[in-house]
């Protein structure tokens, strides 16, 4: 990879055949993409959980058109709401991408916050060991009585990040994680890490960050904005368009808040409020990820 800067900082890594640009939510990722694109050509493949569905641009943040005519993305609007994308989908379409943009002699930059889906591109997935049939079987039988909304709340207290990649009523994905956490002592995000099937195309991983108070005001304004875009009636058109607030991306931050809302659960003030606090505790817990994972550069965008 040829040198680079970003923001002033210089990153020469010869061996590198790839960049993931991370960072917590509205950090500032776009804005460093679109500075990267006026002096390096380059191609953007969305590390965003949520960014690949369709009818769900606002509230996901997903570039604006004029963005993605100057600058080519992937994994961008490709599926409806109800279709399932994990990790595993994202770990094949990744390293694909990856391969297809080097031989267009092109720099492939990885932009995101998903956690588990940067690890995946790095370090591959999480092979089938831990397994124990009685830790199954006493699984099988809590949700055959109904509670398997109840653990995945728990498994969303554990591991927010696994959690956050299904919905409850995947049974399978449901019981297979409190297995791992049970027979290994590790969450299944902490047992993932440890896969054993690695990239062969190197990658030089940068962390964007900010002064906490500032990205703070700066996730409050970007939920403002949001909402001024339309991110209610977004959702109104999602239900119009027959898919249930129960899907796992309509189930994540700043909509379930305004189905909440919608259903007469919150008022306008405190549907607001909820969002942004949701996101700055999403945003922590994502710089905590990033903090606990290899990285090359810490890049502080100060004010």
């Amino acid at each position: 990879m040829k040198p680079l800067k970003i923001h002033q900082q210089a990153i020469d890594h010869p061996e590198a055949d790839y960049l993931i640009l991370a960072g917590a939510t509205a950090v500032g990722k776009t804005d460093t993409v679109i500075a990267l694109a006026e002096a390096y050509d380059i191609e953007i493949i969305s590390g965003d959980s949520r960014q690949i569905y369709r009818h769900m641009n606002i509230g996901t943040a997903t570039p604006e058109p004029q963005l993605l005519k100057r600058i080519p993305h992937h994994l961008l609007n490709d599926l409806t709401p109800d279709i399932v994308w994990n990790a595993a989908d994202f770990y094949q379409r990744s390293r694909r991408l990856i391969n297809d943009i080097l031989d267009r002699d092109k720099l492939p930059v990885v932009a995101g916050g998903a956690g588990m889906y940067l690890d995946a591109i790095r370090f591959g997935l999480f092979d089938e060991k831990h397994k124990d049939p009685k830790v199954r079987q006493k699984y099988q039988e809590k949700m055959d009585a109904g509670e398997a909304e109840v653990l995945w709340n728990k498994l969303m207290e554990l591991d927010p990040e696994y959690a956050g990649t299904f919905h409850f009523n995947n049974l399978k994905k449901l019981m297979r994680a409190f297995e791992i956490y049970e027979t290994s002592g590790m969450t299944p995000s902490e047992a993932y890490a440890k896969s054993s099937d690695p990239f062969d195309r190197k990658d030089v991983f940068v962390v964007l960050d900010r002064d906490r108070k500032i990205l703070y005001e700066r996730i409050n304004q970007r939920v403002l904005i949001m909402l001024e875009q339309g991110l209610i009636e977004e959702c109104e058109r999602l239900l119009a368009l027959g898919y249930s607030p129960d899907l796992y991306p309509m189930r994540t931050i700043g909509y379930k808040e305004v189905y909440a809302h919608l259903a007469g659960e919150l008022d306008v003030d405190s549907m607001v409020q909820l969002i942004q606090k949701n996101t700055r505790n999403f945003a922590k817990r994502q710089l905590t990820w990033f903090r606990n994972h290899p990285f090359d550069h810490w890049i502080d965008l100060g004010t």
